[in-house]
């Protein structure tokens, strides 16, 4: 089963609540499939154009998984690019882990401004493969 990991950050700012919220969430998902996967928590425009993408990443693999420099993609549900953009979040997962993280695209890289949260979809591109 994957348990899910927070970052100290996230764990000293997330009410019980909310972690209830990602632990139900997590129970929702099937398991990964051995890759770094992400699933869509949240999804919102920002004020100043940009978006936010808080998203659950999960380590279906049976080895420690560093993340660095990662491109982001957001689609909706007709796999239109609404965002995109490189992060390096210089993160780290166990094995059989989720962790929530959440992705800010800048206004520069969003391509659809007004695409609905609800459809959205996101891809990790690693080393060009989705």
């Amino acid at each position: 089963m994957v348990k899910l990991h927070f970052h100290p950050v996230w764990d000293s700012k997330l009410t019980k609540e909310q972690k209830d919220e990602l632990v139900k969430i997590l129970k929702s998902l099937s398991k990964p499939s051995g890759d770094l996967e992400a699933a869509l928590v949240r999804g919102k425009y920002k004020k100043n154009g940009g978006l936010v993408a808080t998203v659950l990443l999960l380590n279906g693999r049976e080895k420690r998984l560093e993340i660095g420099r990662i491109k982001v993609q957001i689609t909706d549900d007709k796999g239109v690019v609404v965002a995109e953009e490189t992060f390096d979040p210089s993160l780290h997962l166990e094995p059989d882990t989720a962790q929530p993280w959440s992705f800010v695209f800048s206004k520069e890289s969003v391509r659809i401004p007004n695409a609905n949260p609800m459809i959205w979809k996101i891809n990790l591109l690693i080393n060009g493969q989705i």
